[in-house]
């Protein structure tokens, strides 16, 4: 996940694209392709070990398809949000044992780069595990099941703890779900929200190490317009979300690698990398945001997901293409355009030349 992500939330822009008559005559021309699995995230067994067919519809039924790509983004006063469908609040699909075992590793061999909990966020956390349990073993229970006050996932033949004497209850959540977890909570003497808890296995670019219990303010620094435009239309939004009106949106990034956890720019200060077109992938991310009722916190989950641009469909690959060349040019800078611009125009015309 990324608070690059949590920024946009504010800054998302309206899309256009200079060439699009150009780019959907040459697509009308361009041939079907097969699209290939992600390399990096194969497939694995969640649906195609049941052995019963009414069972295995069952599961692909459950399975959340992020939507397609669109050709426009929000525009500056939107926050791109729609209501969440609470069925869908945490997901499940084919990539999970592979993401399971990278999320696995770095707990284990990089626990406060990715762990954060600060003093006072105790209870938030508990929270956190609670719904997040109920949610898994109502929602997947096939997968998902308690027996007292231990959780037993048997897509990874793991158990837990996760009553109130678990000792670790974010980072449980974040061994059972797919998703990144951040708490958000409101300091009564300044009225401002700070990060006060953080499950931050992919991070896009940033090191949860430096963010954790910083302000909103703080956090999105380097985001174009967010002091005179977004920062208080956004502690506004936080004060009025509830449980009841709990929100999602996506947002995108390109990214030169495909590294899921990316906690360092692209390219280190004094140094000149050069991407490549191949080697460009789409980075997407799911978050909501919801009230934690108990607690008063703000829970903020993001899930990301990560897939070369050559194995993109037509439409999609279009929209991305829609949505990149329609950015403002301080938005271009905000992402990253100089690290991997000069490779994505070259992707476009390899991708529609014929």
């Amino acid at each position: 996940m990324t608070f690059l992500g949590l920024a946009f939330i504010l800054i998302c822009l309206v899309a256009g694209l200079s060439r699009s008559k150009n780019v959907c005559e040459k697509i009308e021309q361009w041939k079907n392709r097969t699209v290939s699995r992600l390399p990096h995230l194969p497939s694995d067994p969640v649906t195609s070990s049941s052995p019963a067919k009414e069972t295995q519809e069952e599961e692909k039924h459950l399975q959340y398809a992020l939507p397609t790509l669109q050709s426009k983004t929000s525009s500056r006063t939107s926050m791109g949000l729609k209501r969440l469908e609470k069925s869908n609040w945490l997901t499940i699909d084919t990539h999970y044992t592979s993401e399971h075992q990278v999320r696995n590793y770095l707990l284990r061999t990089s626990h406060p780069n990715v762990i954060q909990c600060l003093p006072g966020s105790e209870a938030a956390c508990h929270e956190v595990l609670s719904i997040a349990v109920d949610f898994f073993i109502t929602r997947f229970p096939n997968h998902f099941t308690m027996e007292g006050e231990t959780i037993t996932n048997h897509i990874a033949n793991e158990s837990f703890l996760v009553g109130p004497d678990c000792p670790n209850p974010l980072e449980i959540a974040a061994r059972l779900a797919m998703e990144d977890f951040n708490v958000l909570m409101k300091n009564a003497e300044t009225g401002k929200y700070h990060l006060q808890a953080s499950a931050t296995l992919f991070p896009a670019g940033w090191k949860l190490q430096e963010r954790i219990g910083t302000t909103m303010a703080n956090l999105h620094g380097p985001v174009p317009s967010w002091k005179e435009k977004m920062g208080g239309a956004v502690n506004r939004y936080f004060d009025h979300l509830s449980a009841k009106t709990a929100m999602e949106r996506t947002n995108l990034f390109i990214q030169s690698n495909p590294d899921l956890f990316s906690d360092a720019p692209e390219i280190p200060a004094g140094h000149e990398k050069r991407t490549m077109p191949q080697e460009l992938q789409v980075r997407r991310e799911r978050q909501t945001f919801t009230r934690l009722e108990k607690t008063g916190a703000v829970l903020f989950t993001v899930r990301t997901y990560m897939q070369p641009l050559d194995d993109l469909e037509d439409e999609e690959a279009v929209a991305l293409i829609h949505q990149v060349r329609g950015w403002e040019e301080e938005i271009k800078v905000y992402k990253g355009w100089d690290v991997w611009g000069q490779a994505f125009e070259k992707w476009c015309e390899k991708r529609f030349r014929r």
